[in-house]
């Protein structure tokens, strides 16, 4: 006799990172820039590191790259969403507290990948800190932007 195929039943996840599985391929890169000659700070934000390459070298070459230990965070990315979901759920400043009369926001996302926030050094502790506050989301919140991403998402498109 042979024996029996064993029946292969999948179980639904539905716990929180059940949830997230499916994004799991999404990610937000952040890079934070700095001009002392320029007294500027620019944050960029990508869903693909190799963008932070192709935006024009000469915009950003008096810049320097913050490193993750100055700006006290574990990593430079952002699990389980991309740089649209943030910006239509946090608005267009992602929640960073500086005036937006102070902030220049060249959005490229469709051309070059990047969504960057240009501001003055002055403000730099207050950029680091929504940055912070960005990449240290719990996954909770996460998956509340992803779900009011896609739900006003959904409207749109049929309403």
């Amino acid at each position: 006799m042979k024996p029996s195929a064993k029946k292969i039943t999948r179980v639904k996840d539905d716990s929180l990172y059940g949830l997230l599985s499916s994004y799991k391929s999404s990610y937000t890169y952040v890079r934070v820039l700095v001009s002392e000659a320029e007294n500027a700070i620019a944050v960029q934000f990508a869903d693909n590191p190799k963008y932070f390459n192709s935006q024009a070298r000469e915009r950003y070459k008096n810049y320097r790259v913050l490193r993750r230990l100055e700006i006290g965070i574990p990593k430079m990315s952002l699990k389980y969403l991309v740089p649209e979901n943030l910006i239509a759920v946090m608005g267009p400043l992602l929640e960073i507290n500086v005036p937006p009369e102070k902030v220049v926001i060249v959005d490229s996302i469709k051309k070059d990948g990047l969504y960057t926030i240009e501001t003055s050094r002055k403000y730099q502790t207050k950029i680091v800190q929504g940055v912070r506050k960005i990449l240290n989301m719990s996954p909770q919140k996460r998956y509340e932007i992803l779900e009011k991403y896609l739900s006003g998402n959904q409207e749109y498109q049929h309403g």
